[in-house]
């Protein structure tokens, strides 16, 4: 009996160790599954998050090749870390895209996982200025015959106004830069080398030593450049010379806009101020300063040891510079001291030229003459003016023009894309509707036609608007500006207009690269002439001449040399400062704001 109780409580002990070990079991198991779960749980979310940066990382690469290609429209299963990404490009209309990124990480756990977001891209707004209702190179500005102005004037010469024309804003007459440039480093064209700058932070700089010939103003550098990507502006340096270095002392500095820099080489010019004058028996240097970013970066023509007045220096400013790679190479560049002193009116009377509607419209020049001012008067000398001369301010600074070279082959290049018609081509009073489109010969239009551009036009030779001809910028344009660009002369006449898409802001750009009336082939022409209110149109003939005559009316002008008179009036639109292009130097893409969301 007692061998039995024994073998009853040890049974006991058997089968409780048993239900305990199970429990444990269990527990343990449990345990187990969570902690399985939880990491698979956590490996699942290190993927979403790597996948998300993913689809971001494709964003961004949208937005970088936009700006190379505006018809970039996606790419697939770009390998990135350890996944890859997707992108599509839908165009909403013409300065507006729609972007999708999808990120994919495999996971042996989740086979793949998955984000997704989206972002609208919109063309940069404010790229390409027209600050200026008039803006008048080295030729100047002639005003005669009650001619008007509404809004402000900024001639790079005399600004002449008499007989009582008006001017409602200011009124600026910069001294003329020198015909030619005093220091050139540009041959062989194209250039044999290349200097990139602005990718990394010890190549964000480069500097070009130089002298000048004499101890004149300094008015602008035009460089040989390209970019890539959209890189910040660039301020131009000149410092003095350390022992065969950048020295630390600024003399004077200057905005190189990256509005006027291209992904093709160009000349870009950054505008100087007038003070202080430079020793001719010293050397200089020229830096350029910007910030560093590795897809967003300049790259300067150059050759190898072709100015005989400097080196090229390539480095970061206030640290260290090196020789640039290979050694010996001279940036391209063009330096430009000053001209005449600027003439701003021309009367023997007060009130020869009225200046101004309120306390702030100024008068600025050199020499002002029978002026009546309503704000400051700013001069060195003046006579028969309705008040003493300011002297306080040095002579104001040459302003480069709002297009480079290279803008304008932007826009060349945009038109190319389209089909090239050869020869002349009409437009009658049935209208036509073209864009984009290169016209090898003269573009007509008359008898009350209307002309629908629906993309950029680049007509080779010369452009003529008559008898109530007219030019229509596309609806899809949006708050857009249009362009058309022409090689030839320009002849705006006989109740000619033109008008931009319907919405606020939208107007049609009418571009010539002629030098007409000094180049062959003008038959006395100017390189744009307009009578007989053409109407909402921004006129750009940098090169060249252009007379507005005979109750004309116009949003902006800006040419080499301008003459307004026999009633003309221009009426500038301030939302000019920030011009819109659907394409070409305008079209730098941005995200808009308010616009990213993750879909997935």
């Amino acid at each position: 009996m007692k061998r039995t109780c024994c073998n009853n409580q040890e049974g006991q002990v058997i089968i409780i160790g048993l239900v305990f070990l199970s429990i444990m079991l269990l527990f343990s198991g449990a345990i187990l599954v969570f902690v399985s779960n939880f990491l698979k749980a956590e490996r699942q979310n290190i993927s979403k998050d790597q996948a998300l940066h993913l689809a971001e990382a494709g964003i961004d690469q949208a937005v970088y090749k936009l700006n190379q290609d505006a018809d970039y429209n996606g790419e697939s299963n770009q390998a990135l870390g350890n996944g890859t990404f997707t992108t599509t490009v839908s165009v909403v209309n013409s300065s507006t895209r729609l972007v999708s990124s999808t990120g994919y990480v495999p996971n042996s756990v989740n086979p793949q996982a998955v984000r997704v977001v989206k972002a609208t891209m919109s063309i940069d707004n404010s790229v390409i200025a027209f600050n200026y209702g008039v803006q008048a190179g080295n030729g100047g500005f002639l005003l005669k015959g009650g001619a008007t102005v509404n809004g402000n004037i900024y001639a790079n010469g005399d600004i002449t106004a008499t007989n009582g024309v008006h001017i409602t804003g200011s009124a600026t007459a910069a001294n003329p830069p020198g015909v030619a440039a005093d220091q050139v480093n540009a041959n062989p064209m194209p250039n044999t080398g290349s200097i990139i700058f602005a990718k990394t932070t010890a190549t964000q700089d480069f500097a070009q030593s130089f002298k000048i010939s004499a101890a004149e103003q300094m008015n602008n550098i035009k460089f040989y450049i390209k970019k890539v990507g959209s890189p910040s502006n660039i301020t131009v340096k000149i410092v003095n010379d350390n022992a065969g270095i950048p020295g630390s002392e600024v003399l004077m500095s200057g905005t190189l806009s990256a509005s006027s820099v291209t992904t093709n080489f160009g000349w870009a010019t950054a505008t100087m101020p007038s003070t202080p004058i430079l020793d001719a028996n010293r050397s200089y240097w020229m830096v350029l300063d910007t910030s560093s970013n590795s897809s967003k970066y300049y790259i300067l023509g150059a050759n190898s040891n072709g100015y005989a007045n400097g080196i090229g220096k390539i480095g970061k400013y206030g640290a260290s510079w090196s020789d640039t790679s290979p050694a010996g190479l001279d940036g391209y560049f063009q330096l430009y001291l000053g001209g005449d002193s600027s003439i701003l009116g021309g009367s023997t009377y007060v009130g020869g030229v009225y200046i101004g509607t309120t306390g702030s419209d100024i008068a600025w020049a050199h020499n002002v003459v029978g002026a009546s001012v309503t704000g400051p008067l700013y001069c060195k000398t003046g006579s028969h003016n309705n008040k003493a001369c300011d002297v306080s301010r040095p002579d104001p600074t040459p302003q480069p023009m709002p297009l480079s070279d290279a803008n304008i082959q932007d826009w060349k290049d945009d038109a190319a894309t389209g089909e090239t018609i050869s020869g002349d081509y009409h437009v009658g009073w049935a209208g036509d509707t073209l864009g984009p489109n290169v016209i090898t010969g003269n573009l007509l239009i008359d008898g009350g036609g209307t002309l629908i551009v629906a993309g950029t036009l680049y007509v080779q030779g010369n452009i003529r608007l008559t008898g109530g001809g007219k030019i229509k910028l596309a609806s899809s344009y949006g708050s857009s500006n249009g362009v058309i660009v022409s090689d030839g002369y320009v002849i705006l006449e006989g109740g000619s207009s033109f008008a931009g898409s319907g919405e606020d802001g939208s107007y049609p750009f009418l571009i010539t690269t002629s030098a007409c009336p000094v180049a062959s082939g003008c038959d006395g022409h100017d390189a744009v002439y307009q009578s007989g209110g053409a109407g909402s149109v921004a006129i750009i003939a940098q090169n060249g001449n252009v007379d507005i005559e005979g109750g004309s009316a116009l949003k902006q002008v800006t040419a080499k040399q301008i003459t307004m008179e026999g009633g003309a009036t221009l009426l500038y639109d301030s939302g000019l400062i920030n011009a819109n292009f659907s394409s070409g130097p305008g079209g730098s893409w941005k995200y808009q704001p308010g616009s990213y969301v993750i879909v997935k």
